[in-house]
């Protein structure tokens, strides 16, 4: 599908044309922190910046509430928080726009959200996907580059720290409300682009629904479809003439502390897509694989040579899988992580609650199972794990799982440079 890391599936129309670049997750936390506050942002973008510099708009999932004041909420999980200083990042990085709608922007409460708004609207770089309440968040962001209009939707599956009706925090993911946001934006944009924070974390392949959804999107009008959250890379199509990227994978988002970078985990990997519209929609897209790590010093790196080969055939490999054997695919993952929604069902209060729901040391032990009904991808995981039990499939599959562990292992690094 990709040849040389491009896709041209038309001809560009007229002389409007607008590119996008998307970056993944970030989150430059601990001693990454520490080394962004000292006014290194810029030696750890260097040599990926150049990548960002071709489009004419650059757009970052920002996974992290820029905040001072600690305040953490009840959820499952790990409440991140940056110093907003931080923010330099997105400054060196050229970013015009930072993508909130994810399950950290509310990590901090409501202080936190308002905080990382204030921060980068003073910084001047506008974001989406979160508000100081639901209709705030749920506003899409317009903007106007090279003549053409472009609408941003951003919308987060159902986990933690979504804004309400009265309450700040990211835009949760409803499909109805996100196709009708797509059809109405398409009235009054050129473009419109929809991304989301979804997905299995650490799944290569994606999910059924996620293809359903996201192929939905684009039906509606969306010009291209990006998903981010799954912390790994994931494959990519062309529906009908709209890219739909699975996920690019971490950007930036180090582990807790310096000398963790493993080469054979693909957190540490992704690839930056760039696309490219005309008035008509997206004709071309084109990724730049890349790694991150602390050796010696924290730096995103492009993949050159065998090393972005290799890249270049895994994509094209996972892609081929998700195309031709997804749902199996997806069955496998259920058997691999059957345990998860169990072990969640097994530490619910259930006999305390019914006694104790004011009791805050009870209350905490709840958000798993919560999570579980009202988060997409976790609700779409257990009714299928469910389903298999019932049928008596699961230890079937359960031999076949090396086959999808197997695409877990990055070996980039075991090519030659």
């Amino acid at each position: 599908m990709l040849e040389n890391g491009k896709i041209n599936w038309r001809t560009p129309a007229g002389n409007q044309n607008l590119s996008l670049a998307i970056a993944g997750d970030v989150c430059p936390r601990n001693d990454a922190e520490q080394y962004v506050r000292s006014g290194h942002s810029r030696d750890i973008l260097a040599d990926i910046l150049p990548y960002l510099d071709q489009a004419d708009l650059r757009l970052v999932q920002w996974e992290t509430p820029l905040c001072e004041k600690a305040a953490p909420i009840s959820k499952c999980g790990p409440n991140l928080q940056v110093h907003p200083e931080c923010v330099d990042f997105l400054k060196a990085g050229h970013f015009d726009v930072a993508l909130l709608a994810n399950n950290h922007t509310g990590d901090q409460d409501a202080q936190g959200t308002l905080s990382t708004l204030s921060v980068l609207s003073k910084n001047g770089i506008r974001s989406v996907g979160a508000g100081e309440n639901l209709a705030a968040a749920r506003r899409p962001l317009r903007l106007e580059r090279n003549g053409l209009k472009l609408s941003i939707i951003n919308v987060a599956e159902g986990e933690f720290g979504l804004a309400r009706k009265d309450y700040p925090g990211a835009n949760p993911l409803d499909t109805l409300d996100t196709l009708s946001d797509t059809r109405q934006e398409k009235t009054v944009s050129d473009l419109v682009l929809v991304v989301i924070h979804g997905g299995n974390e650490y799944n290569p392949i994606p999910s059924p629904r996620m293809k359903q959804t996201y192929r939905a999107f684009a039906e509606a009008g969306a010009a291209a479809v990006v998903n981010i959250h799954p912390h790994c890379p994931q494959g990519l199509e062309v529906h009908q003439g709209v890219p739909i990227i699975y996920s690019p994978g971490n950007f930036f988002f180090p582990w807790r502390e310096s000398g963790s970078y493993d080469a054979s985990q693909f957190w540490f990997a992704g690839y930056l897509p760039r696309i490219s519209f005309d008035r008509q929609g997206a004709y071309a897209l084109e990724i730049t694989p890349y790694y991150f790590s602390d050796l010696p010093a924290w730096k995103i790196h492009p993949l050159t040579g065998k090393q972005r080969q290799w890249f270049l055939d895994y994509l094209d490999r996972i892609t081929k899988i998700f195309h031709e054997e997804g749902d199996y695919y997806y069955d496998l993952w259920c058997a691999h992580r059957y345990q998860t929604p169990l072990w969640w069902l097994k530490n619910f209060p259930k006999d305390e609650l019914a006694e104790r729901y004011m009791d805050p040391e009870i209350v905490h032990r709840t958000p798993a199972v919560r999570h579980m009904m009202t988060c997409q991808s976790h609700a779409h995981l257990t009714a299928n794990i469910l389903l298999l039990i019932e049928q008596f499939k699961l230890e079937a599959l359960r031999p076949e799982i090396p086959r999808l562990t197997e695409l877990q292992v990055a070996r980039y690094a075991e090519q030659e440079a």
